[in-house]
């Protein structure tokens, strides 16, 4: 199986819940829940039934930018792909997972975006450890693995390969960018705290090492 990467799992919101009158009646959550393994990200994703109905809620009202956006930070659980923090910020982190998020916004429809799940995964440069279709059904988020041990400096060592993931993304993944319509490569990934929204996804993929021998 994979190696024991761990990421912080937070429970939503991710941003303040205000009523009608513009107060904050829930506030952000910025302290995590616990740790998962990718191996139970994964296990969330395909076979949670809660998050099956609250993606499918968000996915009704992509169409509705502000509505989708007010679900998707309200109700939807997120880890934090680069490791584990004990607070939501960048100079919280705990420990590395040697991961990096890379994230496909705006693709034209669901199929696109299952399509992309499969070219992403199959990607023999980038070799994501999971890969799964978005809240909304028009992105992907994969995670993309990197090497630990490169650096001694781990914050360092992080930001470049998230700096380069990006690039790479960007050139391989070009003919799917349209900036007009904020179509491709998502950069706001390169922060070292990036949350990602899990959503239900039955056919997510994961990558399944073997031992040797």
């Amino acid at each position: 199986m994979n190696q024991e990467r761990k990421l912080s799992f937070f429970l939503p919101p991710i941003s303040p819940v205000k009523d009608a009158n513009g107060k904050n009646v829930t506030p952000t959550t910025l302290v995590p829940h616990k740790e998962l393994t990718l191996e139970e990200v994964w296990n969330i994703v395909t076979g949670s039934p809660r998050l099956k109905k609250l993606t499918e809620a968000a996915a009704a009202a992509y169409g509705d930018e502000k509505e989708y956006r007010r679900l998707k930070q309200s109700t939807l659980p997120y880890v934090t792909p680069c490791g584990t923090f004990s607070y939501r910020r960048s100079d919280r982190l705990l420990a590395p997972s040697g991961l990096s998020i890379l994230d496909l916004d705006h693709l034209d429809s669901r199929e696109e975006a299952e399509r992309m799940r499969r070219q992403l995964f199959d990607d023999p440069f980038l070799l994501p450890e999971l890969v799964f279709v978005s809240p909304g059904g028009h992105g992907v988020k994969a995670f993309v693995p990197y090497d630990l041990g490169r650096t001694s400096d781990v914050k360092q060592n992080a930001a470049e390969n998230i700096y380069w993931l990006m690039e790479y993304a960007r050139l391989r993944y070009g003919d799917c960018s349209d900036k007009d319509k904020g179509k491709g490569v998502d950069y706001s990934g390169k922060d070292l705290v990036r949350a990602c929204f899990l959503s239900h996804d039955e056919r997510a993929l994961m990558r399944v090492k073997t031992p040797m021998g």
